[in-house]
């Protein structure tokens, strides 16, 4: 849990905050010790005159004596030692009791970060970062990192690393150091880090030094680290000067919109080994950074040297920024106490309140693994789209708008059928019904009227003709004149005709038993049963022995009747016509009968049935425009001859012809609910362009018929692509390009152009996909699942 502890010194008293929770707060006040002040300058003096060769920074402290003949080691020794004396005594006044006992009693129930903020600069000098607090009441340890006074940014979400984590190593001005060992640290992990070095090089101009480091810092592929080896100081209040060559020297507010820039290309923590960065912390985080290290004090090459090595190494062991720190510290501390006095208390992390810690993320397969997963609210988002791609409406509504876009592309590139329609499509209409008496009322329909209809295609020589009204009612006077047109047209000239049924209690419901029309024996049947907008594909292994879809046996005929060794329709046949039909089919070896009696509903679309699904169930293809499917003839027209020698030539050519009711509530097979639907949306656009003869706003279950029929005569198979399948793929997709691909664009706008450049082209693509395969793919609901996972990484792009 994190606590923010305020410490803020008015004159001689400091007034000590701490603020947790939800607006928790204990605040005291306690005497500043003014010896605190001194025995600080005191070991600040000895720190600077025992480390006076190779200093990382150019201040020099007031009063310094060069003196060899003195033991600065242990000057310094005890020099801490009382510093770090005074302090924890004064951190020990009664005062502080309940901070450090609250604090205390968190960290016994979990690990405890204190953001502690310091004002003036002056008392943020001490070493804080040593104050065990509440070790009297035996808790666990707490860390302390800084903050600064004011922070008016809020540091983004942690951004995914890429690969190895990314480090922008500045080597600044030299003069009187060594970077040697810094590079020799650096290229000890190159396993882990993918290192780019910039820095001075004697003759090197200086404006293109300052310019060439601005620039590299806010490339947009972006850098996890950011490390600065040099001279630094707190010449400027305000921001602090980074020394990047002899003379020449970068301020951190002109740097600010850089590091900006590279905040939003993804950097998580900056690394000063350099000396006096105090202000350098505070700027940075106040500008949005969300972690910095940084020294308080100079230090000494080979110290720099030393604790780099140790902090980086603490990293690659995949230790957060801040117990890195601590572990450089105490090796320090520790292990080099004798060489480097006092090291160890000059480092020191400063954080933003509401950030992370850094650490390296581990590259095995299951962090990679977790690096392709989404996050919280990136999980929620492709939930829902999951569960939304299996909601059958959902499903109807999206397949009908994608069937849409596929009528569109194919009247756009014109990529239409050439072949004149197979089906001839004779409706009862409304203008039928206003020219007879006879179909008044209109259901049942009039079986004599029928009889005229099939009188009237005998004479022009239709061979397959089907019959989409259920006739299962007796009517003993209008059946004798319908079983006589039936029975003439299969005696004169062998005409196949497939009368339509209902499934009901798994049988078949056709024409009345005792009803005259037709015999098993010369007559078929097939129920027309089947999921809108979808194709009556037969079920099972034993193909249409116990039942078969209409649109089916009406193929299974056309395939007959261009066959002659196949069984015809005889009146006086003794065994089931379908049966030997169906069964010559499996014998045939023509690759037409073959493409026929292998296309069945799959194993794949049962499974999903019990699910409420139909997946890979080829559909109805309303992409291709009703007059390269069928061709239309009124019933009325044909009844009075009114029909033209083109439309005549159709029908004695066409290999089926299909006479059912268009525009009319009452058509169909079922009596008591209305066969007909609001237009598809891609059958609405085609009688907008004028591409069918039909102007009514409804669309009939027998027009759906000749569309399947259609599809059996020409092999022509459209299986949409489960939109949960495409949904998977682009959840892999979807990751692949925020890892990879979009950091590399050099901004959001240019960013957000080629994304839908690349959308417009998936729709494109899977246009003709559709054509050439016949595989129709989901767009919608993959694109969005594409562009959940692109938004964030979009959004931390620069803006232009």
């Amino acid at each position: 849990m994190a606590y923010q502890l305020t410490v803020q010194q008015v004159q001689q008293v400091c007034l000590f905050e701490l603020t947790w929770g939800r607006s928790q707060k204990l605040q005291t006040q306690i005497a500043y010790p003014a010896q605190l002040d001194a025995y600080y300058q005191q070991w600040q003096r000895a720190y600077l005159n025992f480390y006076q060769q190779a200093l990382r920074g150019r201040a020099v402290a007031s009063g310094q004596v060069k003196a060899p003949a003195v033991d600065w080691h242990q000057h310094l020794v005890d020099a801490e030692g009382q510093l770090l004396l005074e302090f924890h005594r004064w951190l020990r006044q009664g005062e502080l009791t309940d901070i450090r006992r609250t604090l205390s009693i968190a960290a016994k129930e979990a690990p405890v970060d204190v953001f502690l903020t310091c004002n003036p600069i002056e008392i943020a000098r001490l070493p804080w970062e040593t104050w065990e607090i509440g070790a009297e009441y035996g808790g666990a340890p707490i860390r302390i990192a800084r903050s600064p006074l004011n922070i008016p940014v809020t540091p983004p979400a942690p951004a995914p690393q890429r690969g190895k984590t990314r480090v922008l190593a500045i080597l600044g001005d030299d003069t009187g150091l060594d970077f040697s060992g810094d590079r020799a640290a650096l290229k000890s992990l190159d396993h882990l880090l993918d290192i780019t070095f910039i820095g001075w090089t004697p003759g090197q101009d200086a404006a293109a030094l300052r310019t060439a480091i601005c620039q590299t810092i806010a490339d947009p592929q972006g850098w996890d680290i950011l490390f600065f080896a040099g001279h630094s100081n707190e010449a400027d209040v305000v921001t602090g000067h980074l020394s990047v060559a002899p003379h020449t020297t970068l301020s951190i507010y002109e740097l600010q919109p850089y590091l900006q820039a590279a905040q939003a290309n993804g950097l998580q923590f900056a690394l000063f080994n350099s000396c006096s960065g105090l202000t350098i912390a505070d700027a940075l985080i106040e500008a949005g950074l969300s972690q910095v290290a940084i020294l308080r004090e100079p230090i000494h090459n080979r110290v720099a040297h030393a604790f780099l090595l140790q902090f980086l190494q603490a990293l690659a062991h995949h230790d957060d920024a801040h117990t890195a720190l601590q572990a450089a510290c105490r090796y320090l501390k520790l292990e080099q106490h004798l060489t480097f006095p006092s090291a160890y208390l000059v480092p020191s992390l400063f954080r933003h309140p509401d950030s992370v810690p850094f650490h390296i993320s581990r590259r095995g397969w299951r962090q990679e693994l977790r690096r392709w997963c989404p996050g919280k609210r990136q999980a929620i988002a492709l939930t829902t789209v999951a569960l939304l791609s299996l909601i059958p409406g959902v499903q109807g509504a999206l397949l009908s708008g994608r069937l849409l876009s596929q009528a569109i592309y194919r009247n756009l590139t014109g990529q239409m059928p050439t072949a004149p329609p197979e089906v001839v499509l004779v409706q009862i209409d409304e203008a039928s019904r206003r020219e007879t008496t006879a179909l008044a009322p209109i259901s049942p329909i009039n079986q004599a009227y029928l009889a005229d209809i099939v009188d009237a295609l005998r004479q022009h020589d239709a061979t397959v003709v089907g019959i989409d009204y259920l006739l299962d009612l007796p009517n003993p006077e209008q059946s004798e004149v319908l079983a006589t047109a039936t029975r003439r047209a299969v005696d004169e000239m062998g005409m196949w005709l497939v009368f339509s049924a209902v499934l009901e209690a798994g049988r078949e419901v056709s024409v009345h038993p005792d009803s005259p029309i037709a015999d098993p024996n010369w007559a078929l049947a097939g129920y027309t049963n089947a999921p809108k907008w979808y194709m009556a594909l037969p079920w099972g292994q034993e193909l249409c022995q116990q039942d078969c879809p209409f649109p089916y046996v009406l193929a299974a005929a056309a395939a007959a009747a261009d066959t002659p060794t196949f069984p015809q329709p005889d009146l006086t046949r003794q065994t089931p016509l379908r049966s030997h039909l169906i069964q010559s089919l499996l014998n045939s070896e023509r690759p037409a009968h073959q493409a026929l009696v292998r296309r069945r509903n799959s194993s794949v679309t049962a499974i999903s049935g019990r699910f409420g699904q139909r997946w890979l169930r080829p559909i109805l293809d309303f992409s291709l425009p009703p007059d390269r499917v069928f061709e239309r003839v009124s019933a009325y027209e044909l009844l009075e001859e009114r029909v033209d020698a083109q439309t005549a030539a159709a029908i004695a050519q066409s290999s089926v012809v299909i006479i059912g009711g268009v525009g009319y509530a009452e058509g169909g097979v079922d009596p008591l609910s209305t066969d007909i639907s609001p237009n598809p949306a891609a059958i609405a656009y085609w009688r907008q362009w004028g591409r069918d003869d039909s102007i009514e706003n409804t669309f009939a279950g027998v027009e759906a018929i000749a569309y399947d029929v259609h599809h059996f005569l020409q092999s022509h198979y459209v299986i949409p692509v489960p939109a949960l399948w495409m949904v998977g793929v682009a959840a892999i997709v979807g990751p692949a390009l925020a890892l990879y691909a979009v950091p590399q664009f050099q901004s959001r706008q240019q960013g957000i152009w080629i994304l839908v450049g690349a959308t417009v082209s998936y729709g494109w693509i899977s246009g003709q996909l559709a054509i050439a395969t016949g595989l129709l793919v989901p767009w919608w609901l993959p694109v969005v699942t594409v562009w959940i996972y692109q938004f964030p990484v979009l959004w931390r792009l620069p803006k232009s």
